[in-house]
C-alpha cells in the first residue's frame, strides 16, 4: 500500500510538474484565433406604428422580432499584440416576426410570419493585458451588415390580413464588442463574448388595406461562448 500511495504521489508530482512547464497562451502579434461556437440573438428591439396605404399610421401597434440560436464562428488575426482584426460569421438565423395592437382595431392576428437573416460583422479588438496572461479581456468596435432573406408570412396573415410579399430591407450600422480568451493550455482556448449590434431595417408587404409600411429597429444584443485554437 506505501508503495502504491508513494507512486501516486510521484506521478501526481510529475503531472503538476508538466502543467507548470506547458507555455502560457501568447497571444500575440501574427496569431490567428479561430473560435467555434454557439451565438445566442436576443433582440432590443422597437418599431414604428403599422402604416397602411388605406388608413395611415395605426396607433398601439409594431412588430417585434424573437430570439433565436444558431452555431457561429469567427476568425481574429492578431494585428499587434494586443489589436485584432477579426471577421464573423454564423449559419443564418430565423426569427419569428410578431405584430401587436391589431385587436383594437378588430384583428386577431399577432403572428406575423418569419424571416432568416445572416450579420457578417468586421470588428477591430483591443486585447488588454500581456501576451502571456492566462485570461485576455478585449473590446472592440466594428462594422455589421445585415441581410434579410427568405421573408414568410403566416397563414393567420395570409388569411385574415389578406397579406403577400412580406420583404425586409437589409441594414449597414454599427457594432459594439467585448468579451475574453481563457487558456486551456498553448493552443486552445475557451471565449465567451458578446455584440450590441446597430440593426435597422424596414418591413413591407401588402394587405387588404393596401401597401403595409413598419420601420424596425432590431439592435440585438449577441452573446456567444466558443471553443477557440490559436494557430
Amino acid at each position: 500500500m506505501k508503495g502504491i500511495m508513494k507512486s501516486g504521489r510521484k506521478g501526481l508530482l510529475a503531472l503538476a510538474c508538466g502543467m507548470l512547464a506547458m507555455p502560457a497562451l501568447a497571444i500575440e502579434e501574427g496569431d490567428i484565433l479561430l473560435r467555434v461556437g454557439v451565438a445566442s440573438v436576443q433582440p432590443d428591439d422597437s418599431s414604428s406604428m403599422v402604416t397602411t396605404a388605406a388608413t395611415g399610421p395605426l396607433a398601439g401597434t409594431g412588430v417585434h422580432a424573437g430570439d433565436e440560436v444558431q452555431p457561429a464562428l469567427n476568425l481574429v488575426y492578431m494585428m499587434s499584440d494586443n489589436i485584432g482584426l477579426e471577421v464573423v460569421a454564423a449559419t443564418p438565423f430565423e426569427h419569428d416576426l410578431s405584430v401587436t395592437g391589431l385587436g383594437a382595431y378588430g384583428f386577431k392576428t399577432t403572428d406575423l410570419g418569419s424571416t432568416k437573416q445572416l450579420p457578417p460583422t468586421v470588428s477591430a479588438l483591443y486585447y488588454f493585458g500581456p501576451t502571456g496572461a492566462k485570461a485576455r479581456p478585449f473590446v472592440g468596435l466594428g462594422l455589421n451588415y445585415t441581410t434579410f432573406f427568405q421573408e414568410d408570412l403566416s397563414g393567420d396573415a395570409r388569411t385574415e390580413l389578406a397579406a403577400s410579399r412580406l420583404k425586409l430591407d437589409d441594414s449597414f450600422g454599427l457594432a459594439v464588442r467585448a468579451g475574453f480568451d481563457w487558456e486551456l493550455n498553448d493552443r486552445w482556448l475557451v471565449n465567451a463574448s458578446m455584440w450590441k449590434i446597430d440593426i435597422d431595417t424596414t418591413a413591407t408587404l401588402n394587405s387588404a388595406l393596401g401597401r403595409i409600411k413598419v420601420d424596425v429597429d432590431v439592435d440585438p444584443y449577441v452573446y456567444m461562448l466558443s471553443l477557440g485554437y490559436k494557430f
